[in-house]
């Protein structure tokens, strides 16, 4: 560092750094730490917990070869993003379902959640219920990707009626999803 450019006058932040530092994001700051890369896995993996398995860089699941890849020597095991994301609590979707319940009705809704997440993790297996609690005419539901909590809305709302509504976040990776039923 030279004499100069010591006593030279700092510049003012950029708009778009003002904006950043007052949301908590100092990757501006930190360049470096924006590109790190993620842990590069030598061949074929599978997750212990799902029962997903990893080739060619894409997560799948399919127990059959799930199986097949279990007795292999050179196969890695760890999480699965899906299984870290529920690990960690990161949860990018919520699910408020109201209605006055009977048991049909509330088991019914239950098999077409179940389902919904089913069709979801079968083309992205990160896709995932996190957790679902019972408070009373409430049915609570966090999601790992705030797209299956929209699925998982518009689902509900398409078979019940009701009314639905889906709130983003603004800024966020986050979906709020209420669905009500008089």
């Amino acid at each position: 560092m030279t004499f100069a450019s010591r006593n030279r006058p700092r510049k003012p932040p950029l708009e778009y750094q003002n904006r950043a530092a007052m949301q908590g994001d100092l990757t501006w700051r930190f360049p470096d730490n924006q590109f790190v890369t993620r842990e590069e896995v030598p061949g074929p993996a599978i997750c212990s917990r799902c029962h997903s398995y990893l080739e060619t860089d894409h997560w799948r699941y399919d127990e059959h070869r799930y199986l097949q890849l279990k007795d292999r020597p050179d196969i890695h095991v760890m999480l699965c993003p899906g299984c870290s994301r529920i690990e960690k609590r990161l949860y990018e979707g919520e699910v408020i379902a109201h209605h006055d319940w009977s048991a049909v009705d509330k088991q019914e809704v239950l098999n077409l959640i179940h389902h919904e997440e089913a069709r979801a993790r079968s083309t992205n297996p990160t896709a995932r219920i996190a957790l679902m609690e019972d408070r009373g005419d409430d049915l609570y539901i966090l999601t790992t990707t705030q797209f299956l909590a929209e699925r998982i809305g518009k689902e509900l709302h398409k078979a019940y009626r009701g009314t639905l509504k889906v709130m983003p976040l603004p800024r966020e990776k986050f979906s709020r999803v209420r669905w009500t039923r008089e």
